[in-house]
């Protein structure tokens, strides 16, 4: 307000925005709105501030102690070069009355409220779901992550904080950008894994969590029980025992649905049907059981599904019939 700040003019402004003017105070203000067209931008100001601190104080249910509040921002005016002087009321006369609801005050509230809601303001939460298809995505430290089928991955559209954490429902793929000061977190259906940085593979569609770690170090922990992978090294959580159970060697299609590159070596064919129908995400059955136990070494490189059935059936002397998403094995077994 272009005025010299006297309790007198900062009250009416204060009760006109209130509502509390009598028809003298109402002429006061509409004469000094009249004096100059920067006082109407500057009414419009201070109303615009009255209406957010409101809309605040009615949200928090918050009682505010505007007297104290306009005192504050008194002492910070006194200090201030005098504007030029646009007087409302004569100064022999008073109009002040104790204040109830100050309109200048709120400029100290808003900036109060709003850096408050500001700190304490939920993190934004980015979802990521897959149907039948996969997706890759690169996460806001720059770590890379690419999920399978039917997997639910969620995060923070920002990493703040100490940690960087994410949930993952079904299966994906980590490349981890490295950043000691700051573990990367994967909360996986009730197990924790942690990295500095590293890539490995984490299997959740259930309970049974599995961490197959292809670089690095990785931390993997259900409640007070715990196992420390390295590259090559794997291990699940096993829901019906509660226990971690690890291994030595990774499987060698553990990655396979993100590579394309399936490795069987003396491997039965019901295992590899199996591998199969889960890395390209299709329906592959054995029509008989007598050749289930055929053993097979062979590995197909960036292959298409058909092509590697077509490669199975010749080998094995079987046949491969494809009705529409489904492929059915089918022969007299194996020589």
């Amino acid at each position: 307000m272009n005025t010299n700040h006297s309790d007198n003019n900062e009250d009416l402004l204060g009760k006109y925005l209130a509502q509390e003017t009598n028809a003298q105070e109402n002429a006061l203000v509409e004469k000094w709105l009249t004096e100059d067209k920067n006082n109407q931008k500057e009414l419009d100001d201070y109303t615009f501030i009255w209406n957010q601190v409101g809309n605040i104080e009615q949200q928090n249910s918050q009682t505010v102690n505007v007297d104290a509040a306009w005192e504050k921002v008194k002492s910070k005016m006194s200090g201030a070069t005098e504007a030029k002087v646009v007087r409302l009321v004569p100064a022999r006369r008073s109009i002040f009355t104790p204040i109830s609801i100050a309109a200048s005050v709120t400029v100290l509230l808003a900036i109060g409220f709003l850096t408050y809601f500001l700190r304490h303001k939920e993190p934004e939460i980015i979802s990521l779901k897959t149907g039948q298809t996969t997706l890759q995505k690169t996460l806001p430290d720059g770590s890379v992550v690419f999920l399978n089928t039917n997997t639910t991955l969620t995060y923070p559209v920002d990493f703040e904080g100490d940690t960087r954490e994410i949930n993952l429902t079904g299966e994906a793929f980590f490349d981890v950008h490295r950043n000691e000061a700051k573990p990367f977190v994967i909360h996986a259906n009730g197990s924790d894994i942690q990295v500095l940085g590293t890539s490995f593979n984490v299997k959740a569609y259930n309970k049974n969590v599995q961490v197959s770690v292809e670089s690095g170090k990785v931390q993997f922990s259900k409640a007070t029980k715990q196992a420390i992978l390295t590259k090559g090294e794997q291990a699940e959580f096993e829901a019906e025992t509660d226990t971690i159970k690890k291994m030595q060697v990774v499987d060698k299609n553990a990655f396979a649905y993100k590579t394309k590159v399936f490795v069987f070596e003396n491997s039965s064919l019901e295992h590899i049907a199996k591998v199969l129908a889960d890395g390209y995400h299709a329906d592959i059955s054995l029509n008989n059981s007598q050749i289930k136990s055929c053993r097979l070494t062979t590995r197909f490189d960036n292959e298409t599904l058909p092509n590697a059935l077509n490669i199975i059936a010749e080998t094995l002397n079987l046949t491969v019939t494809a009705k529409g998403e489904k492929y059915i094995l089918d022969g007299e077994g194996c020589k």
